[in-house]
């Protein structure tokens, strides 16, 4: 999700007008279409792992944008390669989750997915994913845990290097164009400060809504200690990469960017390594 700034973005292979907003509380539901309702809350059916989808499911489908805003940096006295991600649901349904737990002392919130029905109601898939509260460089809200995976090689190589996951607060950031969001109020800031209180929290992503990580946000980077610069590297973002989440395709999760870096530049070679 954003921060709380209000930014500007432009993301590439699209053209988003961005009105970045803070986070918002997850206790009063989202905007309701015609002949939907709410779903119920803390009920669940299916295993606990991402079920198949079933006939009237309006379901998500979460896409990674191409990689972008491409910086060496230094993360202490580690070289690193920052960047910026943004996943967008082109899906007929938002992904709209819920976690609960049955005490402020448990670390986790065990996550329900909503899944909208063609009818308009809602159907409850448990899952395997989790909530938790993060409090590293100021994000002090519960973030999605790892919600995306970043990975970098060698363009000519195998192996991948860097490989670590990250989680988020779901958000609607930029509006892909003629869809009213479904979070968009200020009851949805990701359960902000109140880690020892809070056992229930909601949060989502609208159908036709992009969700944008900044190249400056904690986490987003690949350690590059270790690498011979200068050279050419594939870049991978993937969201949901352990598949927890039920949506209508997987085969749009993943994108790739030939980047060429040295000590201190980096520059787009092209999108997609292959």
């Amino acid at each position: 999700m954003a921060s709380s700034a209000a930014l500007r973005h432009g993301v590439l292979a699209a053209t988003v007008a961005l009105a970045i907003s803070s986070c918002g509380p997850q206790e009063s539901s989202p905007p309701l279409a015609a002949g939907e309702t709410a779903p119920a809350a803390a009920e669940t059916s299916g295993s606990a792992t991402a079920t198949p989808a079933a006939p009237g499911d309006r379901l998500p489908d979460l896409v990674m944008l191409p990689v972008r805003s491409f910086y060496v940096a230094y993360e202490g006295d580690k070289r690193v390669l920052r960047f910026g991600t943004d996943v967008a649901n082109r899906g007929e349904g938002p992904l709209d989750l819920t976690g609960v737990r049955d005490s402020p002392r448990e670390a986790d919130l065990q996550v329900t997915q909503n899944i909208l029905q063609t009818g308009g109601g809602w159907r409850s898939a448990e899952t395997d994913a989790v909530m938790r509260f993060e409090a590293v460089d100021g994000h002090d809200h519960f973030h999605v845990q790892d919600f995306e995976r970043y990975r970098l090689r060698p363009e000519e190589g195998t192996e991948w290097r860097g490989s670590h996951k990250e989680g988020f607060c779901l958000r609607d950031d930029g509006n892909l164009g003629g869809t009213t969001s479904r979070y968009d109020d200020d009851d949805f800031y990701c359960g902000a400060d109140e880690e020892q209180e809070l056992t229930e929290l909601r949060m989502g992503l609208s159908e036709g809504w992009v969700d944008v990580y900044d190249w400056y946000y904690p986490g987003q980077y690949i350690d590059l200690e270790g690498l011979e610069l200068p050279g050419n590297f594939c870049v991978e973002a993937e969201a949901d990469p352990d598949g927890l989440l039920v949506e209508k395709t997987r085969e749009n999760n993943t994108t790739s960017a030939l980047v060429r870096i040295t000590e201190t530049e980096v520059s787009l070679v092209r999108e997609e390594c292959q």
